[in-house]
């Protein structure tokens, strides 16, 4: 479970933060092919790579150099490990048929890589960059028995989806699924009052992967949360803002303008016989993750080991 950073290690460039974690070796060569703007905040990047694609865990990050920057940026992979496999016939294809892997970068001018990566998108689409693969806050949870495993609860705050989107969708997403019981919280900030869903993060994804045609024959699995804690700029979100209401006339997902509180924690990490079988996936904020965490990890019949959280930046 990663610790938290100190004051110094914030200061620290991503390699320097991250010099204690496993990485792959080599650098892999990656094109930009399409960069797409989801609100005023928050890029997601297409990187095409090559043929023989590129191997990862869901929820690991990549080193993400770019021309005329020494210093790697780092920037969590959100799509999952099957975008990114091997091609098996060795033919000529366009880029778009090849195998790829997407990030999703928030506007941050005093990070060069991804102030870089921030330029104007028809200046970085086409360009190469280079990429190595790292981290282990990763799918199957890492010296745990996956067998032992039949339900995943996943906690993200803001940008925290990133990994967390990759896992869930390596979990769902697959023709032949997992056979687990999830459960996904997602608390966030609205770009504007009354925005579209796909303004927000990973949430047309997120609503597609908890998608059900019979909700009532499904009611006791997979379920989607979503908190609108408040606008970009600070302001409230009102309770009847029509993306609430709209997210709420679907059987995906149910939203509500209000913060991830205890009792929500408490019905979300289920029943006593639930937790000797969950695993917790927590990703966001450091101050949320850690609150989030030590109330987890204090409930009864929840293993310490089990609740897995990510903050390295």
């Amino acid at each position: 479970m990663a610790q938290a950073p100190s004051f110094a290690k914030a200061n620290l460039s991503h390699e320097e933060r991250t010099a204690n974690e496993p990485r792959a070796h080599g650098l892999h060569p990656v094109t930009i092919d399409r960069v797409s703007q989801v609100n005023s905040q928050i890029r997601t990047y297409r990187l095409i790579t090559e043929e023989s694609g590129i191997n990862f865990l869901a929820g690991q990050w990549l080193d993400v150099h770019v021309p005329g920057i020494q210093k790697a940026g780092g920037f969590t992979i959100t799509s999952p490990p099957r975008h990114a496999s091997p091609i098996a016939a060795r033919v000529e294809r366009p880029l778009s048929a090849r195998p790829f892997l997407e990030l999703a970068v928030q506007r941050s001018p005093e990070n060069p890589p991804a102030a870089w990566l921030w330029q104007p998108i028809d200046d970085v689409v086409g360009k190469q960059l280079h990429v190595r693969v790292g981290g282990t806050f990763v799918w199957p949870p890492p010296g745990i028995n996956k067998d032992a495993i039949n339900r995943v609860v996943f906690i993200a705050g803001g940008v925290g989806i990133n990994p967390l989107i990759s896992i869930v969708d390596h979990i769902l997403g697959q023709a032949e699924p997992e056979y687990l019981d999830v459960r996904f919280l997602y608390a966030t900030k609205a770009p504007r009052p009354n925005a579209e869903p796909s303004e927000i993060l990973s949430l047309p994804r997120l609503i597609e992967l908890f998608w059900t045609p019979d909700p009532a024959a499904d009611e006791n699995r997979n379920r989607l949360d979503v908190f609108f804690t408040s606008t970009i700029d600070k302001s409230c979100i009102a309770s009847d803002d029509t993306l609430i209401n709209s997210l709420n006339e679907g059987s995906a997902v149910q939203a509500s303008a209000r913060r991830i509180d205890r009792s929500i924690l408490i019905e979300a990490i289920g029943t006593r016989s639930e937790r000797e079988r969950s695993v917790f996936y927590v990703c966001g904020p450091p101050d949320m993750t850690d609150s989030i965490v030590d109330f987890v990890c204090s409930q009864d019949n929840v293993t310490s080991k089990h609740v897995l959280c990510e903050k390295w930046w």
